[in-house]
């Protein structure tokens, strides 16, 4: 029963979910309307298209960050 509680407080306290919804359109006023602790009880990350360069150069820092050996193919994959 120890256990069991420690293994629910952890997961209580580690717990992440991840919306993903478009800001667009009258769906999403309504999302909020409809469940408010959208707004009050959640961190907001609002992402805007990235620039070409910065994807390429996140891309190749995550390849060469990697335990994947891509060689040749790295520069393909990016």
């Amino acid at each position: 029963m120890n256990m069991m509680s420690q293994y629910l407080g952890r997961v209580k306290a580690n717990i992440h979910c991840v919306i993903a919804m478009s800001p667009l359109g009258d769906i999403f006023r309504q999302r909020l309307l409809k469940f408010p602790s959208l707004v009050n009880c959640c961190t907001i990350d609002w992402f805007a298209e990235w620039p070409e360069e910065a994807l390429i150069s996140v891309g190749t820092g995550s390849i060469a960050d990697g335990t994947i050996d891509l060689k040749d193919e790295a520069k393909s994959c990016v």
